[in-house]
């Protein structure tokens, strides 16, 4: 028996019928490196932009603690000013209870040596004439500016003619 091997007929003629393509060159290029791509760099007007937001954030939000702060300061105020007026009311009438006007009275008329004035010791003052008020003239009234407007207006017209 024959082995069969690459250099035998059978193989010639089949590559004889069919051949083998072979491989075609290519024509490959080397390709450059491709170029590394910038950061994009922020525009300034954008960095302002946001800056400018920040600020006023941050200027809002201290303004709003500041407003908090008085808000609790005026409250803390508020309470005690009403401590001191239902204070103030409690020791007014105190002392209206404690004052009495009769002993005022006695007081008065037995340690200062005071006495109740008399009818005889009444005296009316009677004013013959009664008081009068002058308002001086000023001399500027509606009329007058009116009139004095008007006469400028006349004046401009005559001019322009």
């Amino acid at each position: 028996m024959m082995t069969a091997s690459r250099e035998s007929v059978a193989y010639e003629q089949y590559e004889e019928r069919f051949p083998v393509p072979q491989e075609q060159k290519r024509n490959l290029r080397v390709a450059p490196t491709p170029r590394r791509r910038k950061k994009a760099r922020v525009r300034p007007s954008l960095l302002g932009c946001f800056v400018v937001v920040a600020i006023a954030a941050a200027y809002i939000l201290f303004c709003q603690m500041q407003l908090t702060q008085l808000s609790a300061e005026v409250g803390e105020q508020n309470d005690t000013l009403n401590e001191l007026a239902a204070e103030n009311v409690s020791l007014t009438t105190k002392q209206i209870n404690s004052v009495n006007l009769d002993e005022v009275e006695e007081y008065a008329v037995n340690n200062l040596g005071m006495v109740k004035m008399d009818n005889s010791q009444i005296e009316y003052v009677e004013l013959t004439n009664p008081d009068t008020v002058t308002v001086a003239d000023s001399g500027v009234s509606l009329g007058s500016l009116f009139a004095g407007l008007a006469r400028s207006f006349s004046a401009i017209v005559e001019y322009i003619r």
